[in-house]
């Protein structure tokens, strides 16, 4: 029984026997020194280390071959100081002047598609608008492979959509998910909304819900108008074809006060040359004349969710088609 005492009084011993290093580290943001708890104190060139506790003291193994400890924080300078002798330290970091900035970047797509509806739905933002030619939404849709832009004869120079085969009478048009171009408006309407005026455009195709109507046997294409509030204060655009066509839009915003912002938008488009490269006295395109005229009030309430829109708008469309000498 002796023999087993004294065994165990031997291991007690030599546990013991390591010796450690301890110290207290602080932090220096304001005049007077705080703990800093959470530093990490390690050997360099080791495994050994440790990290502070909640009153900045720390606690590791030493040994005669450790000779710098190296002591690190985020958002604190690293140091690196020398340790000759098992001696209590007390060591301050120091705030780092400046961190490394991280910038991110990121580019949305033109167009997008949103895998979070039931409904099969598109989006296609200003930036899109930008690559077509000109100038109102029926001409919006040219770069856009999930609409058909068709002339719907040569003599009027209309235009009609196609979605999944089926014309504009089977397609909601919807401006700000109010039905806009119904009846006989469908002949002409789309050249009523110049693209300058639109923010972005919905395309739903297949069946939709009918709660903003009933047209929408083939899909829906929702209009997104241009907001006082985020539109460019002063924005004039001039267009001019080699076809006789000229067009000039200005949008002119301003906020009247917290709450109120208030818009005009102005549109004209003329051709009046007269063109006829096959001489079977018929004009190819048609004469035409269009004043649009737009005033778009906003009222935004953020603190109670308000957003309302008061628009008041003038047209004049004139158009002549037929024959040359008419």
């Amino acid at each position: 029984m002796k023999t087993y005492i004294i065994i165990f009084m031997f291991l007690g011993y030599t546990l013991t026997a390591q010796e450690q290093l301890e110290g207290i580290i602080l932090e220096s943001e304001t005049s007077k020194e705080m703990p800093l708890s959470g530093a990490n104190v390690y050997w360099l060139g080791s495994s050994v280390g440790t990290i502070t506790k909640d009153d900045g003291t720390f606690s590791l193994p030493y040994k005669f071959s450790f000779e710098r400890l190296v002591i690190s924080y985020v958002g604190f300078k690293t140091d690196t100081i020398e340790v000759k002798e098992n001696k209590y330290i007390k060591h301050i970091l120091r705030a780092s002047e400046e961190l490394d900035a991280v910038v991110l970047t990121s580019r949305n797509q033109t167009t997008t598609k949103s895998y979070l509806k039931a409904t099969n739905t598109f989006t296609v933002s200003s930036d899109e608008l930008l690559k077509a030619a000109c100038c109102n939404l029926s001409e919006s849709f040219e770069t856009n492979p999930s609409i058909d832009v068709n002339f719907a004869d040569a003599v009027s120079g209309t235009k009609q959509i196609k979605m999944l085969g089926l014309t504009s009478p089977y397609i909601l048009i919807a401006t700000e998910n109010i039905p806009a171009i119904r009846g006989a408006s469908q002949a002409y309407g789309l050249s009523f909304i110049p693209g300058t005026w639109v923010e972005s455009i919905q395309i739903t195709k297949g069946a939709g819900s009918v709660v903003n109507g009933f047209e929408s046997i083939a899909g829906q294409i929702n209009t997104e108008l241009v907001k006082p509030n985020t539109d460019d204060r002063l924005f004039v655009n001039a267009f001019a074809g080699l076809n006789g066509r000229y067009e000039l839009n200005t949008h002119i915003n301003q906020k009247v006060s917290d709450k109120w912002s208030t818009g005009l938008y102005v549109h004209g488009n003329l051709r009046d040359q007269k063109f006829d490269n096959n001489d079977d006295s018929f004009l190819d395109v048609p004469l035409k004349q269009q004043i649009n005229v737009m005033n778009r009030w906003q009222y935004q309430d953020a603190e109670k969710g308000w957003v309302s829109f008061f628009n008041v708008r003038f047209l004049n469309d004139e158009k002549q088609v037929g024959q040359v000498d008419f």
